[in-house]
C-alpha cells in the first residue's frame, strides 16, 4: 500500500515539474489578465441595472383605514457606468421610498390616491449617485385607497358552481357569517349589492360539505372578515307513493261522475328530509265536465291539477281510468 502511494506521489511531482504544467500555468495567467482587462473595459461602459426598493406610507392618521395598500416594492432601472452601478450592490444601499400620506390627503371621507411618476422619481433621486439616470420605474405610479367613514355591511353570496350527484340534491347553500363589514370608496360601494366569495367549484356531491372560502378581492375594498364558512347542505332522494281520490268539478246538478277505480296512486321523488310529511292532501286529481265532453272513448287520462313544490319524477297509476256519468233523478222526475 505504501509503495502504491509512493508511486502516485512521484507521478504528481513529475507532473508539477513538467514542461506541460508550466505551459498550463502561463495559459491561466494570460487568461486572468485578459479577463481582468475585459471586466475593466466593460465597467467603463454605460450599463443598465435594476434595483428593488420597498415602499412605505408615512403619517397615516388613526381615523383613516387603508382599503388598498400601496405596492410593497417598486423596481427601478438605472443607467450609469459599470463602476458606478457596482456601488449600489456593495456600498450604497438604497432606502425605502417614503410616501407622505398628509401630502396627498384632501380631507375626503374616502379617496383613491395616485402618486404620479414624477413624484416617485423625485422621492428616489436624492438617494442616487449624481451621474445615475432613471430609465424606468415599475409600477410607474403608486396607488392606494383610504376610507374615513363607517363600515358598510353587505350580504355574502357564493360565487361558482355547486352540483350534486344524480341521486342527491342541494337542500341549501349557506354562508357563516351571512353578512360582512367592509370599507370602500363611495363610488365602489354604490356598485356593490353583495360581497361575493372566491369561486367555488364543487361537483358530484353526495354529502354535506363545509369549507372556509375567501372573499372576492376588489380594488379599493377592505373586508373586515378575510374568510367565511360555506356549507353546501346535501340530501338524497327517496320515492314515495300516496293514494289520491279522483274528484269531479263543474258537473250539472243531475249528473254524477263514477270512475273505476275511484282513487289513483301518485308516486314521486322527494328529499329524504321531507319523506315523513303527510303528502296526500297536497295532490289533486280532478276531472272536469268540460274535459269529458271533449274526451273520445270511455277512458280518461288522469292529470294532476295541483301538486306541491319540491318534488319530481311524478307518476300516476293507473294513468287511464274507466268512467261513467250517471244521471240523478230530481224530485219532480220521481
Amino acid at each position: 500500500m505504501n509503495r502504491i502511494l509512493q508511486i502516485q506521489l512521484v507521478r504528481i511531482r513529475n507532473f508539477l515539474y513538467s514542461q506541460r504544467f508550466r505551459r498550463f500555468l502561463v495559459f491561466l495567467f494570460f487568461l486572468f489578465v485578459s479577463a481582468s482587462f475585459w471586466v475593466l473595459q466593460t465597467l467603463n461602459e454605460t450599463l443598465e441595472m435594476s434595483v428593488s426598493l420597498p415602499v412605505k406610507l408615512a403619517n397615516v392618521p388613526g381615523t383613516a383605514v387603508l382599503t388598498q395598500t400601496p405596492p410593497e416594492n417598486v423596481k427601478v432601472k438605472l443607467s450609469d457606468k459599470g463602476t458606478v452601478l457596482v456601488q449600489y450592490l456593495y456600498r450604497k444601499k438604497l432606502l425605502p421610498l417614503v410616501v407622505d400620506f398628509a401630502q396627498y390627503d384632501k380631507g375626503a371621507v374616502s379617496d383613491r390616491v395616485v402618486v404620479p411618476h414624477s413624484d416617485v422619481a423625485r422621492l428616489l433621486q436624492p438617494q442616487l449617485i449624481e451621474s445615475s439616470r432613471i430609465q424606468e420605474i415599475n409600477p410607474d405610479t403608486i396607488e392606494y385607497y383610504y376610507n374615513r367613514g363607517l363600515p358598510t355591511r353587505l350580504p355574502v353570496k357564493v360565487a361558482g358552481r355547486v352540483k350534486t350527484a344524480a341521486q342527491n340534491y342541494l337542500e341549501g347553500l349557506h354562508c357563516y357569517p351571512d353578512t360582512v363589514e367592509l370599507y370602500a370608496p363611495s363610488g365602489v360601494i354604490d356598485t356593490m349589492k353583495y360581497a361575493y366569495t372566491t369561486e367555488v367549484v364543487w361537483e358530484g356531491l353526495t354529502e354535506t360539505v363545509t369549507d372556509e372560502v375567501g372573499l372576492m378581492p376588489i380594488k379599493g375594498v377592505k373586508y373586515m372578515t378575510s374568510k367565511v364558512e360555506v356549507k353546501a347542505q346535501v340530501d338524497y332522494y327517496v320515492e314515495k307513493t300516496v293514494e289520491v281520490p279522483i274528484v269531479s268539478m263543474n258537473f250539472p246538478a243531475d249528473k254524477v261522475l263514477r270512475t273505476f277505480p275511484s282513487k289513483a296512486k301518485v308516486t314521486f321523488r322527494v328529499g329524504a328530509a321531507y319523506s315523513d310529511r303527510r303528502w296526500e292532501d297536497d295532490f289533486v286529481l280532478m276531472v272536469t265536465y268540460e274535459d269529458l265532453q271533449e274526451n273520445a272513448g270511455n277512458k280518461y287520462h288522469l292529470k294532476l291539477k295541483k301538486q306541491p313544490k319540491g318534488i319530481s319524477h311524478v307518476r300516476i297509476s293507473p294513468a287511464d281510468v274507466d268512467y261513467l256519468i250517471e244521471h240523478v233523478a230530481s224530485k219532480n222526475e220521481e
